[in-house]
């Protein structure tokens, strides 16, 4: 079983398989849920705090993204703040059961609280959140005129 997708990106995050490997992993667990919070890139991020950590991975697994996954088959790992706008997470779901692909997710808080709003392998926080949050997440898109510059060359006449 592989974690549904809206949006697949993986910016410093080697995937081999299920296992993966992240360069500036210093993670500590909260001993109460078992949720694993730190930045894992070596981007601009801030270590939420614990209250913040547990708020963020259980908007995960209420998610409609996670909804067809067991909260017991994935752990939610490498929790982090954009330094630019808090308000914006980065994390990572972690396969406990051989048969699920690691994930990355994107959350938002609002008035109503923490929001997943993209999960994937790749492009993940793309068209959603800004520019800076991607930037302190170390998350790369595609530039915005890409798609349009290869439909325009292919459109023009010969």
């Amino acid at each position: 079983m592989v974690l549904p997708t809206a949006t697949l990106v993986t910016a410093g995050v080697v995937t081999v398989g299920t296992a993966f490997a992240c360069t500036g992993s210093s993670a500590v667990a909260n001993a109460s849920t078992g949720v694993i919070v730190s930045p894992v890139r070596d981007a601009e991020t801030v270590v939420p705090s614990t209250r913040e950590a547990d708020a963020i991975a259980e908007a995960v697994r209420t998610s409609p993204y996670t909804a067809q996954v067991p909260a017991n088959e994935y752990k939610v790992a490498g929790t982090a703040l954009a330094s630019s706008d808090p308000s914006w997470a980065y994390t990572e779901l972690h396969p406990t059961v051989a048969d699920l692909d690691r994930a990355e997710g994107v959350l938002h808080r609002t008035d109503g609280g923490w929001k997943l709003v993209q999960l994937g392998t790749y492009e993940v926080g793309c068209g959603v959140a800004p520019s800076a949050v991607l930037d302190d997440f170390g998350l790369e898109c595609p530039p915005a005129d890409a798609a349009d510059a290869e439909g325009a060359d292919s459109a023009s006449p010969a």
